[in-house]
């Protein structure tokens, strides 16, 4: 299915350059969301949901997944895919009305949120702590793998775009940015710290063509976020600064990362993310 998966990324690349704008200023503290209901509604119109109901199609996610990474696009259409948001510690992402927890056997368990309480994240996901839910539905085991695989597959591809996209970043700024006599791309260290990023990057890239599993997701997480923390070493102290894009990289790749892992992992955080849901923990103010 190559040239389909090739077709419908391509198809994805477009929608997502004509819905996306240019995101607003991040501030530490500020709870933000960065849905795109056009989007939203470009891919639903082009069967994304319909990818993690037919086991022909799971093949198609990733490689799209990947164009959505590349333009750091929402990610409530990837959780999209699994029926709602991962529920995390009692957080679920994008304001979500269902949350969904993994249990070590694959099966997966959906919640409406009946109370929750927008919070502060690192992150522009919409994030909120769920103070009271109820369950709604148990897929079938054949179901929930699919949804499973589909989120898990798509997961892996957005960061492989997200690393592509900050390792190009990365390039083009030390290719302008003199220091020492030099552009910073002619330095030595420079070069060798983009040349193990750009090999990082292209391993999920590779990943991210080849329908990625848990064991692929769990190295996308951790790839992702030490390729974005190289490109914002090797371009200097701007890097850090909330002026220049990179650090918008690096904190989705580590929300990303700490929340995949706490979802994917059996016996990690899910349960005690269900019992402090259910037992309407308060929040801070």
């Amino acid at each position: 299915m190559p040239h389909e998966a090739t077709d419908f990324a391509e198809a994805v690349a477009t929608a997502a350059g004509r819905a996306l704008t240019p995101p607003d200023a991040w501030h530490p503290g500020v709870i933000e969301d960065d849905r795109c209901p056009a989007l939203s509604r470009a891919l639903a119109e082009m069967g994304w949901l319909e990818l993690a109901a037919d086991p022909s199609l799971v093949a198609l996610v990733a490689p799209a997944a990947l164009e959505l990474g590349r333009r750091l696009a929402p990610l409530c259409d990837i959780d999209g895919l699994l029926g709602g948001s991962p529920l995390v510690g009692g957080l679920v992402r994008y304001g979500a009305d269902r949350g969904v927890e993994l249990d070590a056997s694959g099966s997966l368990a959906i919640y409406a949120i009946d109370e929750a309480v927008p919070v502060a994240y690192g992150d522009a996901q919409g994030v909120a702590r769920v103070l009271a839910l109820h369950a709604v539905d148990a897929p079938a085991p054949e179901d929930a793998a699919l949804r499973t695989a589909a989120w898990t597959a798509a997961t892996a591809g957005y960061l492989a775009g997200l690393a592509e996209w900050a390792l190009e970043t990365a390039v083009e700024y030390t290719k302008r940015r003199r220091a020492f006599g030099s552009t910073l791309a002619a330095l030595g260290p420079v070069q060798q710290r983009l040349a193990d990023a750009a090999t990082a990057s292209r391993g999920m890239s590779l990943l991210a063509h080849a329908t990625p599993g848990p064991a692929a997701l769990a190295h996308a997480g951790a790839a992702a976020v030490d390729v974005t923390a190289a490109c914002q070493q090797v371009v200097g102290a701007v890097g850090f600064t909330l002026e220049f894009p990179l650090q918008r990289a690096f904190r989705r790749a580590r929300a990303m990362q700490l929340w995949s892992d706490a979802f994917v992992e059996p016996g990690g955080d899910r349960a005690g993310g269900h019992v402090a849901a259910t037992r309407a923990a308060a929040v801070p103010s």
